[in-house]
């Protein structure tokens, strides 16, 4: 399926890694999507968009538009 299509689709965190840029906090995230073969998906989310504290090993949820993540939010929360 093309995550070019807005979607919201769930996953295992492999990493998360906080970053700031010019005092806007991000988080480099790698996700393992579930039934997607190949890589994890990979993008820089708004600090604002991510929840604090994300480990490897945690389900999440995250939201797809046009390919990019956009919101990431831990799943059954």
């Amino acid at each position: 399926m093309s995550l070019l299509l807005p979607q919201t689709r769930a996953g295992a965190v492999r990493s998360a890694v906080p970053v700031d840029i010019h005092g806007d906090r991000f988080v480099d995230l790698a996700v393992v999507l579930d039934g997607e073969p190949g890589p994890p998906a990979t993008g820089r989310v708004s600090a604002t968009e991510c929840p604090a504290g994300l480990v490897p090993g945690d389900r999440v949820s995250v939201r797809f538009v046009m390919g990019v993540m956009v919101k990431v939010a831990r799943e059954g929360a």
